[in-house]
């Protein structure tokens, strides 16, 4: 029994689209990461569509000559296999999606729904799952569109034991989830995703990081609901998440969360009474704190020495409109960590649930209660 199949908690089957189209960054994201969930759709008879937001030219495995030609031959051969019905590259930079406006990302993502529609779209989480900066650009965008065009959106991802085991093994910096924040665990044949994954003889051969996640995952996928219809963003588990703000006096209010309750107020300079931090510090320090957080408990799980761990926070304000403009964390720890440590603990931090809210900016809905 795989280590997948001990963390199983909520199988479920594919909704039922007749169209789906998947929004990913490079030539092969679609047959390595989403190749078993996107044959699944066509075989329960949904018309499969692919995006791929560029060529995926920077060279891997030592391939050369037109690269252009080589990636753009090699997706087609890998839609084939999988029976993708339209795959469609686009020409941003490899290694560079997150530096294109992400307004005009979504609006290639918009194009394309407009030329093949969809019922839904399938992305990676927006971890970016291996912690590529083009993932999660990629999926960033397709949550814009979504958002535009009132669309579903299924984010693939792996079990936090499978992240584990390939961090443990790789020295990289995949980002898994626990079962409670997997929405649907699905039984997948993978016959046709290993054909597909073969047909990308420029990434990757039947050894390494690929084909150790397909062991691990065993016959299993997992997807979490990233977005559902009518504008209802979703949250880790079935219920939202609630907390109140009180006013209390003058520019002081009390946050409760649960059964905890949390002060802001204002500097006295700016018309308060300085009895505890502004909103916007707080907003920083959720950040500050959720980094720590990620950081000790990938320093426990690899059994290293947390003593003295902490993250220096500063942040610069902006105006029109008023924002926080720049934020700069530092992790100090009281040792050093090996290179390969350094590196996959700073993947793991700058994944945490905070940071990706930022980086992949939620639905905020502001209303009015007379009551």
């Amino acid at each position: 029994m795989t280590d997948v199949e001990t963390a199983v908690h909520r199988a479920g089957t594919l909704p039922g689209w007749s169209s789906v189209l998947a929004v990913v960054a490079h030539p092969d994201d679609e047959a390595f990461g989403l190749g078993a969930i996107l044959d699944g759709f066509g075989r329960a008879g949904a018309r499969v569509s692919v995006l791929c937001l560029t060529h995926g030219t920077a060279p891997k495995l030592g391939a050369s000559g037109d690269l252009r030609a080589l990636r753009t031959a090699e997706l087609q051969l890998a839609a084939k296999a999988l029976g993708v019905d339209s795959a469609v590259l686009l020409d941003h930079p490899d290694g560079g999606l997150g530096g294109v406006e992400m307004m005009t990302l979504a609006g290639d993502v918009l194009a394309r729904l407009e030329a093949s529609p969809a019922d839904g779209l399938v992305v990676f989480d927006p971890s970016g799952v291996s912690g590529h900066p083009d993932h999660v650009a990629a999926t960033a965008a397709a949550l814009a569109a979504a958002r535009r065009a009132d669309l579903p959106v299924l984010g693939w991802t792996v079990p936090g034991t499978v992240a584990q085991h390939l961090n443990e093994e790789f020295g990289i910096g995949f980002t898994g989830h626990e079962p409670a924040e997997i929405d649907l665990v699905l039984r997948v044949d993978r016959h046709r995703q290993r054909m597909a994954s073969l047909a990308y003889a420029s990434q990757a051969v039947p050894t390494g990081i690929l084909w150790r996640r397909l062991d691990l995952l065993g016959d299993h996928e997992h997807l979490r609901w990233l977005r559902r219809r009518h504008g209802t963003a979703v949250a880790t588990d079935d219920a939202p998440s609630v907390l109140k703000v009180h006013h209390r006096t003058g520019d002081r209010f009390e946050i409760h969360v649960r059964d905890h309750v949390l002060s802001v107020d204002q500097p006295v300079g700016a018309g308060g009474e300085d009895t505890a931090p502004t909103p916007t510090e707080l907003f920083v320090a959720s950040l500050a704190t959720c980094v720590a957080f990620y950081a000790r408990r990938y320093l426990h799980r690899h059994q290293l020495d947390t003593t003295g761990l902490a993250v220096d926070a500063s942040f610069r304000l902006a105006t029109k409109p008023a924002r926080v403009d720049r934020i700069s964390l530092t992790i100090r720890l009281a040792t050093d960590l090996p290179p390969a440590r350094r590196d996959a603990l700073l993947a793991v931090a700058r994944k945490c649930t905070v940071h990706n809210s930022i980086v992949t900016p939620p639905d905020i809905s502001v209303d009015l209660s007379d009551g």
